[in-house]
């Protein structure tokens, strides 16, 4: 269970070592105001070989996006594949991992929003009933937000293992409900609530099937993933996109299998391109109208305080941290051979995309990154 272990390590811990970190950034203003790719990417180069201090010895390859006002960058580093030269490109495919949770949850918005769920209502009415817990109350909005005081992975997982570095492929979706329906719930005091869980995903990939009578990923790609036209991004691949999944590397630089799941695919299931993961950070930003205008700002709020850091709070499966100007929204994601992280601040319109072929961290790579196009977050707000 070392990948999954390391998916959470990464996408909450790390950020805590990163906010502690002594040293400063500072961005020259010419750089921020010019939008010009090549000193752009000449700063990137900077902070990638001294600042983050990234080992292309244990990270390979990775391909960086950026949105920068009204201008969108992709850069490639490195290869993806060990045994070849190989450029990532834009188009190159990445497990996502924790990621995945987002893309559930803005789901999970879309259906509020249509009448189909309710934050309020208890993630047991959503459930078959053969599988509910009778000794479980927690409310949707609480599995969402990492409050429903369930664990981050069920008990006894690591038995059903038969392969290394590949969790899910054989743990079912009957072994997930036999575990749910006998889990004592946690009941925690309101400033202790945040557990990071992929049981609760989980749970609501099941919930969603349940009350749509349709597999998962036809609900996300039918409600989500279609009308934003992210082509690239799912959890089942075409042939075609199975030529573009780039290869992983463990924490140790060996090879890896990609993930297959019997379960927890809404949980950390998911694989996209820095493309589609730009456009996905553009709708959460703000982009879209019509029908998705607005869409997702609620789920960036800090709703509670997750003891992380100082000023980390978790809102509707985001993460955000509260600066004086403005709110840093991100979250990350690892399987055993993938990193991916996105994070960005709605109010200077910037933001971050990093896919990665190894199971080593990207993520203070792109908190830099992001702290440096907000001059170390000094940047003012854009002017609406």
């Amino acid at each position: 269970m070392n990948a999954t272990l390391t998916d959470t390590m990464n996408s909450l811990h790390s950020i805590m070592a990163i906010l502690l970190s002594s040293f400063l950034l500072v961005a020259p203003t010419d750089i921020l105001h010019s939008q010009d790719r090549d000193k752009l990417e000449k700063e990137l180069n900077k902070i990638i070989y001294y600042d983050a201090d990234i080992d292309f010895q244990k990270i390979p390859g990775l391909v960086i996006g950026i949105i920068h006002g009204d201008s969108t960058y992709t850069y490639s580093y490195g290869s993806l594949s060990k045994a070849k030269d190989i450029m990532p490109r834009n188009n190159s495919i990445f497990e996502l991992g924790g990621i995945t949770k987002v893309f559930t949850a803005s789901l999970v918005e879309i259906l509020v929003k249509e009448g189909l769920m309710d934050y309020e209502t208890s993630l047991n009415d959503y459930l078959p009933v053969s599988i509910r817990n009778a000794k479980s109350d927690v409310s949707l909005y609480e599995a969402i937000t990492h409050t429903a005081g369930m664990p981050r992975l069920p008990h006894g997982i690591g038995k059903r293992e038969r392969e290394a570095n590949n969790p899910y492929a054989y743990y079912a979706k009957s072994d997930l409900f036999e575990f749910y329906k006998n889990y004592y719930p946690i009941e925690e005091k309101e400033e202790n609530r945040y557990q990071y869980s992929h049981v609760t995903y989980a749970l609501i990939e099941t919930a969603i099937e349940n009350i749509t009578g349709q597999r998962f990923e036809e609900v996300i790609a039918e409600k989500l993933l279609i009308p934003l036209q992210l082509e690239d991004t799912n959890i089942q691949l075409n042939v075609e996109q199975v030529t573009r999944l780039s290869p992983g590397y463990n924490i140790l630089g060996n090879p890896t299998k990609p993930w297959r799941f019997s379960s927890f695919r809404g949980s950390v299931g998911m694989k996209s391109s820095v493309n589609d993961m730009l456009t996905f950070m553009s709708a959460q930003m703000g982009s879209q109208t019509g029908k998705y205008a607005g869409m997702f700002d609620d789920m960036h709020e800090p709703l509670f305080e997750t003891a992380i850091a100082k000023g980390n709070y978790i809102g509707k499966s985001w993460h955000v941290l509260k600066k004086k100007n403005h709110n840093v929204v991100l979250h990350a994601g690892s399987t055993s051979g993938h990193q991916s992280f996105i994070g960005f601040v709605k109010e200077t319109n910037t933001g971050v995309v990093i896919l990665s072929n190894s199971e080593n961290s990207t993520n203070s790579l792109g908190y830099l990154i992001l702290r440096y196009l907000n001059q170390n977050w000094k940047k003012p707000k854009v002017k609406s």
